[in-house]
């Protein structure tokens, strides 16, 4: 069985909703064919990504990987906040070290914020050029893009509210249904 590994922050893990809600879940109940491992870890962000590549990615021979990175690296925090300049070299650094082993990769664009609660640590002017930083690198490295941040605006036609959790970054359970409708395109191209 051919293994998907899902590489990303919280957004992929599934913090906050139920397995059975989770994008890990989606893929597989459609996706019955292929082995679905979640690699999303909670705070993540593209530095730290880097050194999990191996133990979390390449070990299990992927026939595919999404990433998914970008929310805490934009992030105003003392330890997590990493600048649109290494967030750049480290996307790179990321898809060149899994392209030696794996030619399908699926760069994703992460999801914008509701700005009108107090908890989200980021807003989306900050979030914006990290969204486009994946898709000037999707083009020039050739790399599958699901634009999760424009078809999730577009979606909720500017009422988030529905597809976040009440901390206004984290996606809801309608966040991951509409986090698969977007993926899913690509991934019937690939598999």
């Amino acid at each position: 069985m051919r293994n998907i590994v899902l590489f990303g922050d919280s957004i992929t893990y599934g913090y906050g909703v139920f397995k059975k809600d989770s994008i890990q879940a989606l893929i597989q109940q459609k996706f019955k064919n292929y082995s679905i491992i979640n690699s999303g870890l909670n705070g993540d962000t593209s530095r730290y990504a880097l050194t999990r590549l191996e133990k979390d990615v390449l070990k299990f021979s992927p026939y595919a990987v999404t990433v998914l990175f970008g929310s805490n690296d934009c992030a105003p925090s003392e330890y997590g906040y990493v600048t649109i300049t290494e967030f750049k070299s480290n996307i790179e650094k990321i898809i060149k070290t899994i392209s030696n082993k794996c030619q399908n990769i699926i760069l994703i664009t992460p999801p914008p914020v509701d700005e009108s609660v107090f908890m989200p640590y980021t807003t989306n002017a900050r979030l914006l050029p990290y969204c486009e930083a994946i898709r000037d690198i999707s083009k020039k490295y050739n790399c599958f893009l699901a634009d999760f941040n424009m078809y999730i605006t577009q979606k909720s036609n500017g009422f988030l509210a529905e597809y976040l959790q009440e901390d206004g970054c984290h996606i809801s359970e309608k966040g991951y249904l509409c986090f698969f409708e977007c993926l899913e395109p690509t991934l019937k191209k690939l598999l």
